[in-house]
């Protein structure tokens, strides 16, 4: 499936454009852009906690608090992206096997005859965590492949590496709350700043420091999935950089070394950033619920496949036909 969208910039895709990286470039980490919005989302939790002490010292606050009003104020002080007209989308004739490299590659330069890519033309893939290892592969062959991570599995990925994600994420997103609103009130009462609440001896106020991580690395992973839902790429990018250290330590080995790529290519191809300024998500739903590209590609493609094939595919032609 591809989505052809008309940008309001010319980029031209000229060498200078390619930066070079090395072992001093940075990748993960905390960016100035997720500390704005960190603190961005903890002077909502105040704000809407609306503190008040008494005369006689006791401590009243909102306690009319849920998900969808922090959420609705979190997209508030966000700016929105997708603000192109919504994509052509074309479905091309479906071929090779998603588990074979030679198979990728093959598609990848079906892509390029189709679309008359000459050498200076760059194609962008988006696809799932494991079809991108696939598509590393295939720019070792290609240089002109830019694989691109999908952005929806690996919202996934990012809330399992906090939690077991058997647990919904309705409760996970309802405990955030309950956490958010605990830790303000505990830095209220101990008047210290929430950023306090971290630092000091390593065996004092375990608790309480334990829960603070869940708040902060919950924050991440909420302000990544409204990035996607509101087409904000710095958002995703940001977001993703700061919680990629976390997939490492839960052991989520292929999607470190996937999001390794993934943020070295965004680093490296800097007209592939402005790109992304535009189109980080797809334009084909209500304002501020835009799909990611993997998230389109399995509602509108292999979703509608699914729903609308009839009987028994008894060879590759007849499904072919169906498709």
């Amino acid at each position: 499936m591809v989505f052809q969208s008309t940008l309001p910039i010319s980029i031209n895709e000229m060498p200078k454009e390619i930066r070079e990286l090395n072992a001093d470039t940075p990748l993960f980490g905390m960016t100035l852009g997720m500390r704005v919005m960190q603190n961005k989302v903890d002077s909502i939790f105040e704000r809407l906690l609306n503190f008040k002490m008494s005369k006689s010292e006791n401590l009243s606050y909102n306690k009319n608090l849920d998900v969808e009003i922090i959420e609705k104020e979190i997209i508030t002080q966000c700016d929105f992206g997708c603000l192109i007209p919504p994509p052509n989308v074309v479905i091309l004739t479906p071929t090779g096997s998603p588990n074979d490299d030679n198979k990728i590659f093959c598609i990848t330069q079906m892509y390029k005859e189709e679309f008359s890519l000459n050498d200076n033309k760059y194609l962008d893939i988006c696809a799932d965590e494991a079809i991108f290892r696939r598509l590393i592969k295939s720019h070792a062959r290609w240089k002109k492949i830019r694989p691109i991570l999908g952005q929806w599995h690996t919202s996934k990925n990012m809330l399992n590496a906090i939690v077991d994600y058997r647990s919904t994420r309705r409760i996970l997103e309802l405990v955030w709350v309950a956490t958010g609103i605990a830790i303000h009130i505990y830095a209220k009462i101990k008047n210290i700043g929430i950023e306090e609440i971290p630092t000091g001896p390593t065996d004092q106020n375990i608790c309480i420091k334990a829960w603070y991580f869940y708040y902060q690395y919950f924050t991440i992973w909420k302000s990544h999935l409204i990035g996607i839902c509101i087409g904000n790429y710095n958002l995703q990018r940001n977001s993703l950089t700061a919680f990629a250290p976390l997939f490492p330590v839960t052991g989520k080995n292929n999607y470190t070394t996937s999001v390794v790529h993934f943020l070295s290519i965004l680093k490296k191809y800097l007209n592939l950033e402005r790109k992304f300024q535009y189109c980080a998500s797809i334009n084909l739903a209500r304002k501020g619920h835009y799909p990611a590209f993997d998230e389109a590609l399995k509602t509108y493609g292999i979703g509608y496949i699914k729903q609308n094939i009839i009987g028994n595919i008894i060879d590759q032609e007849n499904l072919n036909l169906q498709i």
